[in-house]
């Protein structure tokens, strides 16, 4: 954690802004100085010629509202309320990332469509929901200061691990629901993934509404209703993921990558180049994964199996969503030819 993330972070309980950091464990980073602005260099955390900065290792943040005290551990502040619930293990605990691999800023662009790299330009982001940070890291690359949030300790260490060089990237462990974070400083938020996890994702779109400035975009992406034999496959495999521990889901999800890879992503990658081939393997099951490493792969179908889908999202009713917050140029569309999923983005009245 850096000092500068406090100007952005809330007490999640009682909204005060005012926490008091208590560090207990630093280690010195090199910066570039040429990446710090006019007044940056003097922040706290900063030297004065901006050539290092001070990452806070181990510590706490004291709300001096309320009293609650929220440690800093691992380099990540844990700003979650005691009793929340707690999260299945995530699959992508197991996943480093390659940022030099096309594909994944291929799939970044088209879940923030219409979104523009230079959109992300000198703007505060946040990334809701962030996983294993490989959306965080493209926001980042194209300029943006970048919160990354979610909610599962795993998820956190591990954007971490695949974000640590990248100086203007911030993880905190936080709930959507109650996020540690000042209402209406976001110039964009994005959670692509998330909502249709959750029991209340209408809360938590409001949630997140809340946290955008005037001017400012929320963009989020969801899958909507399913029907016919791939959800009764997927139903029947959640079913019998259940009941499994970890290891063994694991291998599951080992055993059905690797039927996915011989019967589906390999004929697509041969066959949709030929005339009239594509027409064919582009009906066959997650084709659209072949172009992710077999780890990214098994932590994908791991994730689905693992963590219940609780709501599907019309498109319709994502537009209506973004109307009831007040939202204008709203842009709706579907992200996939099966009418799977919606994407939505909208700019803040």
């Amino acid at each position: 954690m850096q000092h500068r993330l406090l100007q952005w972070l809330a007490c999640p309980a009682c909204e005060n802004d005012d926490l008091v950091l208590e560090t207990t464990k630093t280690s010195t980073e090199h910066s570039f100085p040429g990446s710090w602005g006019p007044g940056e260099k003097d922040f706290p955390g900063v030297s004065t010629d901006g050539a290092e900065r001070t990452e806070i290792l181990e510590g706490a943040l004291h709300c001096s509202e309320c009293s609650r005290v929220y440690p800093i551990k691992g380099g990540i502040p844990r700003l979650i309320l005691d009793g929340s619930d707690p999260t299945p293990a995530s699959g992508h605990r197991w996943t480093r990332f390659d940022g030099t691999i096309p594909e994944y800023e291929d799939n970044f662009r088209d879940m923030s469509h219409p979104l523009e790299p230079e959109d992300y330009l000198g703007k505060l982001v946040l990334d809701a929901g962030c996983g294993f940070g490989r959306h965080a890291f493209f926001a980042a690359r194209y300029g943006a200061e970048v919160i990354a949030m979610d909610v599962a300790p795993d998820a956190v260490a591990s954007a971490l691990e695949n974000t640590k060089h990248l100086q203007r990237v911030h993880v905190i462990q936080g709930n959507v629901l109650r996020p540690p974070l000042r209402p209406s400083v976001m110039d964009l938020a994005y959670s692509f993934g998330l909502l249709h996890h959750l029991s209340e994702p209408q809360a938590a779109f409001r949630s997140l509404s809340n946290l955008v400035r005037a001017g400012g975009q929320l963009q989020v992406w969801a899958y909507g209703p399913r029907a016919g034999s791939a959800a009764v496959v997927s139903g029947a495999l959640r079913g019998a993921a259940a009941s499994m521990d970890d290891d063994s889901l694991h291998r599951l999800s080992q055993g059905l990558a690797s039927t996915l890879r011989l019967f589906s992503h390999t004929p697509y990658r041969f066959m949709r180049h030929i005339p009239g081939g594509r027409s064919v393997v582009s009906h066959l099951p997650a084709h659209d994964h072949h172009k992710w490493p077999f780890d990214v792969v098994v932590a994908d179908i791991y994730d689905r199996l693992r963590i219940p889908v609780l709501h599907t999202i019309p498109g319709e009713e994502l537009e209506a969503w973004f109307v009831d917050q007040g939202f204008l140029d709203i842009k709706v569309s579907r992200r996939v030819r099966n009418s799977e999923s919606f994407r939505g983005v909208g700019t803040r009245r």
